[in-house]
C-alpha cells in the first residue's frame, strides 16, 4: 500500500519541478549567417572559394562549428562581438570541416534581442598579412604555368572558355585549362604540373595549401615531386573521385609530406587525371582557379 502511494507522490513532485524549470528556462537570441565572401588583394588570386563552415565565437567564448548557411541560438542579448574563423573540407572529405588557418579571424558587432533572429550579413574574410602566394592561376590572361609533363599521342591540353558554376555561385563563363585524355591513350593518365619547383617552404608543421576547381568524369591523383639533397621522389598525395558532371573545389593541405624536410627541399605540384582501365572513350577534364599559399 505504501509503495503504491509513493509513486504518484514522486511523479507529482517531478512534474512540479519540471514545470518550474520551464518557467525559468532562458529564451535564446538567434544569429543568422547566410554567406561569406573572400576579399583578395593583388597577387592573391580571385575571390572564388568554398568555405563550408564557421567556427563561431561571442566575446571570445566558443559557441560551436556551423555549416553555412546557419541560424544559431545563443544566450546573449544586447551588443556583443561576433567572431568567426572559416573552415573548409580538407582533401575532399565531405563531413570533415577543418580550420583554414591562412585566413584572419573576422570580427563584427552584433545587437541581439531575446527570441529574435538577428542577421549577421555577409561575412568578409581576408588572408593574414604574412601569407605567400607563389602560384595563382585562373587562365584569364591566356597564359598558364600549369603544363603537361609528358606527351602521349592524342592527349591534349589547352586554355579554353567553358561554363562555370560552383554550387550555384559564380555562374558564368570562365577561362580554364582543358585536358583531353585520348581514347587510345595507353598511359591512362595525363600529368598536369606546375611549370616550376617551389622552394623556401615552411617545414615545421605549418599549413601549406593547394586549392583548385575541377570538373572531371574520372578520378584525379594529386601528387608532388619532392627533391632535395637526398634525391628526387614522386609522392602520390590525395586521390580524388570524379565530380559527377559538376565543378568542385578542393583544398589540399601539403603539410604531411613536407614536415621536417631539409631546408633545401623543393616541390613540383601535380594534378593528374586517370582514365581507368574500363574506360575506352576520350575523357575531358577542366581545371581552374589554382592557388598555392602558405605563411612566410
Amino acid at each position: 500500500m505504501g509503495f503504491r502511494v509513493f509513486i504518484p507522490a514522486l511523479l507529482a513532485a517531478l512534474i512540479f519541478l519540471s514545470g518550474c524549470d520551464r518557467e525559468t528556462e532562458p529564451i535564446p537570441s538567434y544569429i543568422r549567417i547566410d554567406s561569406v565572401s573572400v576579399k583578395t588583394l593583388a597577387g592573391q588570386g580571385n575571390p572564388i572559394h568554398e568555405i563550408s563552415a564557421l567556427n563561431v565565437y561571442i566575446d571570445e567564448q566558443f559557441i560551436g562549428v556551423y555549416e553555412i548557411p546557419c541560424t544559431l541560438p545563443v544566450l546573449f542579448t544586447g551588443k556583443h562581438k561576433l567572431s568567426v574563423i572559416p573552415s573548409v573540407r580538407i582533401n575532399g572529405v565531405v563531413n570533415q570541416h577543418v580550420v583554414h588557418r591562412l585566413f584572419k579571424r573576422a570580427d563584427t558587432t552584433i545587437d541581439l534581442m531575446e527570441g529574435k533572429i538577428t542577421a549577421a550579413g555577409n561575412i568578409i574574410l581576408q588572408y593574414k598579412d604574412n601569407i605567400e602566394f607563389p602560384w595563382v592561376e585562373d587562365f584569364e590572361d591566356g597564359n598558364s604555368e600549369l603544363v603537361r609533363l609528358y606527351s602521349v599521342k592524342g592527349d591534349t591540353s589547352y586554355i579554353t572558355t567553358e561554363a562555370f558554376s560552383l554550387n550555384g555561385r559564380y555562374e558564368g563563363n570562365t577561362r580554364c585549362m582543358k585536358v583531353v585524355i585520348a581514347a587510345a591513350d595507353t598511359a591512362k593518365t595525363v600529368d598536369m604540373a606546375s611549370f616550376k619547383y617551389f622552394g623556401n617552404l615552411p617545414f615545421m608543421g605549418t599549413d601549406i595549401m593547394l586549392e583548385f576547381d575541377i570538373k572531371t568524369p574520372v578520378p584525379v591523383q594529386v601528387a608532388m615531386i619532392r627533391k632535395n639533397s637526398s634525391g628526387k621522389l614522386y609522392l602520390p598525395y590525395v586521390y580524388l573521385f570524379e565530380t559527377g558532371g559538376k565543378w568542385k573545389r578542393f583544398y589540399i593541405n601539403l603539410i604531411y609530406e613536407l614536415y621536417n624536410q631539409p631546408a633545401d627541399t623543393e616541390i613540383q605540384l601535380l594534378i593528374s587525371p586517370i582514365k581507368t582501365e574500363e574506360i575506352k572513350t576520350e575523357q575531358i577534364i577542366l581545371i581552374d582557379n589554382i592557388r598555392f599559399s602558405y605563411p612566410k
